[in-house]
């Protein structure tokens, strides 16, 4: 079917609307959000500015396509941009969501695939993602799996990146990326099969949104430093409690002489490194919280384990991890039962109070 400006259906200007729009709006929202930090702003922004570029190459090509021949450059450079720019798109989102520099290589590997389409392209060969004719017609050409098959990277790496983030934080929410991704991936489907509804690109946006919303709302339940959850978090947490719990406490060794001894960035260092050891060890058994600067807390349900044991057993594995750091101070463990709005300062004093036995008890668990 052939398009020009003024067959071009209702429906797509329509969508091609909402989509700039939406980008604009997300946009404004991004750029005034106080609890992303500048490089995840950075990365959103990059993923909106891509897919702002894409819709309006998406434009380009229905209207110049089956134009007059001197505007061959013009639909060769908007399906290029397109076809070039589109796996991109969710190794940049993924990269603003959760930064991992295991998959960097997927950057290099679109690099590859771009410079291979713009090669295809100069030959004006058939053996090509897409292929414009001397009479400016757009059809695919016989290379179009390739394509395919890198926005196909581009969505597993992604759908991979949210499945480690939701195991890493929470397991509860982790239907809402699965949903959303099914969204995405039905979006897609639908246009590859029929190019001529052009949804895509209205998926994709709708599902950015959603990501950023369901992240920024992550975000600010997590402490920026350690990203355990943070002591708003605990406090809804206290608010909301419906059934007995323990809560273990660890806390850093005389953190206030480490703040006079160590610069800034090595204290940070160790209050990270600990935060992991923590969480490795007892997100098996509840949900970790940094309550103080020196402290975190594991909220545990199940109140029969035998926590002398699984306080010593962290203590033990965190000697082993850290035997060879001389920066690294010694860790105090405590517990103590909580019941639902039960006063955190009395559960708190009984934890003391196991952290003293703690103590004395340690000693034996360095021999």
């Amino acid at each position: 079917m052939t398009y020009n400006l003024f067959e071009m259906s209702s429906y797509f200007i329509t969508i091609t609307f909402i989509n700039l729009f939406t980008l604009l709006m997300l946009s404004i929202c991004i750029l005034l959000n106080t609890v992303i930090n500048k490089i995840q702003k950075k990365d959103f922004l990059i993923t909106i500015i891509v897919i702002f570029t894409i819709c309006i190459m998406e434009v380009l090509t229905i209207i110049v396509d089956a134009s007059p021949k001197k505007f061959i450059w013009l639909n060769i450079l908007s399906n290029y941009m397109g076809f070039s720019l589109t796996p991109i798109v969710f190794l940049c989102l993924g990269n603003a969501v959760f930064p991992n520099r295991r998959f960097r290589w997927l950057f290099f590997a679109n690099l590859i695939y771009m410079l291979w389409l713009l090669i295809t392209q100069i030959l004006r060969t058939e053996y090509s993602v897409f292929f414009i004719d001397s009479l400016n017609k757009y059809s695919r050409a016989k290379c179009f799996s390739v394509y395919i098959i890198f926005y196909i990277l581009s969505l597993i790496y992604f759908f991979i990146e949210n499945i480690r983030l939701s195991i890493r934080f929470w397991h509860t929410n982790s239907i809402i990326l699965l949903i959303n991704f099914i969204f995405v991936i039905t979006g897609t489907t639908i246009q590859v099969i029929y190019p001529d509804i052009q949804v895509t690109w209205l998926c994709v946006v709708i599902s950015i949104t959603i990501y950023y919303i369901y992240h920024d709302t992550l975000y600010q339940q997590l402490d920026s430093q350690t990203y355990l959850m943070n002591q708003n978090s605990f406090q809804k947490w206290l608010e909301n409690q419906n059934k007995p719990a323990v809560l273990v406490i660890a806390e850093i060794d005389n953190f206030s002489k480490l703040k006079l001894n160590y610069s800034r960035k090595t204290l940070d260092e160790i209050i990270v490194r600990i935060s992991q050891n923590f969480n490795n060890h007892f997100k098996k058994y509840g949900r970790c919280y940094r309550i103080e600067t020196e402290e975190f807390c594991a909220v545990i349900y199940n109140t029969s384990l035998n926590f002398d044991e699984l306080n010593k057993n962290f203590f033990i594995n965190f000697i082993k991890e850290n035997i060879n750091s001389e920066e690294m101070p010694l860790i105090t463990l405590g517990y103590s039962q909580i019941s639902p709005h039960e006063d955190l300062n009395h559960v708190l004093s009984n934890a003391d109070i196991k952290k003293r036995l703690f103590l004395k008890e340690r000693i034996n668990y360095l021999r």
